[in-house]
């Protein structure tokens, strides 16, 4: 592995990690688990299971369009168009951070929100597991823009292959505060203060989103697009 793309790889998935949307599904499920008294097992077993459903549904996103991309040989096209996609997306998510008020926000939709609602109260694997995958599909423009800007890295340094080692530990970053976040909401108390924590501070990470994906897009267009 190339030891500089190793590091970014590591460093752009912990970046996406921080998805508000993906962590406050999770600590309003935890949340509602712990509020209808659903035994330790049952808890370990749907956070994981939510968790896995994320991560494997971010990573067949990545896998398809990095495959796409090396089946029609078209990396150099591929990364300006993702350049100019990223900067569109870091504007449009200081716009969410700066006028919150006006339409068409980088979030779960209404609808997105109802429709993964109607599985989070019937505690089973599988609603659990659709439920992660809707969170994965409907939350992608949260944070979408740093995964997007990793791909486009991919598709030009290495080669189909090399790149799903590199998306299998992009994946793993991301996940990593979701596994922290699970292990810490075991107490109904905690997961309550850290939904607090999430909403006052969501604001500011769209802000910080905002500005790393349009740096990454600007560097895309500028530089590796040379």
């Amino acid at each position: 592995m190339n030891d500089s793309l190793f590091l970014l790889v590591i460093t752009t998935g912990l970046l996406d990690s921080f998805n508000p949307c993906a962590i406050a599904i999770l600590l309003i499920f935890m949340a509602l688990m712990l509020t209808f008294e659903k035994s330790r097992r049952l808890i370990i077993i749907l956070g994981a299971t939510y968790i896995a459903a994320v991560y494997f549904t971010y990573l067949i996103i990545g896998l398809g369009m990095l495959r796409a991309v090396h089946f029609f040989s078209i990396p150099q096209i591929f990364t300006q168009i993702i350049g100019w996609i990223l900067i569109a997306w870091g504007l449009w998510s200081l716009k969410d951070y700066f006028f919150p008020k006006l339409p068409f926000r980088l979030s779960i939709s209404l609808k997105g929100r109802q429709i993964i609602a109607s599985y989070a109260d019937k505690f089973t694997v599988p609603a659990t597991a659709m439920m992660g995958f809707l969170v994965a599909i409907f939350g992608f423009p949260c944070t979408g823009g740093i995964y997007l800007a990793t791909l486009a890295l991919l598709s030009v340094k290495e080669t189909y292959f090399e790149g799903i080692l590199y998306l299998l530990l992009y994946n793993l970053m991301f996940v990593v505060p979701l596994i922290i976040i699970f292990a810490l909401t075991a107490n109904r108390f905690v997961a309550e203060k850290l939904i607090n924590l999430n909403e006052k501070n969501a604001l500011w990470l769209r802000l910080i989103i905002g500005l790393i994906t349009l740096a990454m897009g600007l560097v895309l267009v500028l530089y590796l697009a040379r």
